[in-house]
């Protein structure tokens, strides 16, 4: 399994089976891993944006990294604290796309601060990956502080979303 390490964090890229049981048996999922049991899961908007990645996923299994939900753990709690989804392999312009998300009880924490920033030096490292790429909602402000703590720069608006990039 591939894993990313910070201070208070493991970072799980879920590989099919493993991504299938965070969408339909969350409970099995932590067993599987051998993690603490949950007080929350995934909400149906969540698990819609999984079953995505699953799809994309089982369509190209040699790069399921670039296409997976990678699990976030806390080391000292044992137990997941949210996700950082790969939207897929780095576009011509060397972009990668990330979404995230953080359970409830664990925001404002700075576990998802810790978490992407991990990931995008991660993913900066890899070859063909120039830039790493995520939108928010104009009102999500928890979101536009997480990318900004972690070096994202604001590079492009719409009536609905802010663009953020890391290069």
């Amino acid at each position: 399994m591939n894993e990313l390490n910070t201070a208070r964090l493991r970072i799980l890229a879920l590989n099919e089976e493993n991504l299938r049981l965070l969408i339909d048996h969350p409970k099995k999922l932590e067993l599987q891993l051998s993690l603490m049991e949950s007080v929350s899961y995934l909400d149906a908007e969540l698990q819609q944006a999984m079953e995505i990645r699953h799809s994309k996923l089982v369509r190209d299994k040699e790069n399921y990294i670039w296409y997976t939900n990678w699990l976030i753990v806390s080391k000292s709690q044992n137990c997941s604290v949210g996700g950082i989804m790969l939207k897929g392999l780095p576009n011509g312009f060397g972009e990668v796309v990330v979404g995230y998300y953080t359970l409830p009880e664990y925001q404002g924490k700075g576990y998802m601060t810790e978490a992407i920033y991990s990931m995008k030096n991660w993913l900066l490292s890899q070859p063909n990956v120039k830039f790493v790429v995520a939108d928010t909602e104009k009102d999500n402000i928890a979101s536009h502080r997480v990318l900004a703590k972690s070096g994202a720069v604001l590079y492009k608006e719409t009536a609905e979303l802010l663009y953020w990039r890391f290069s």
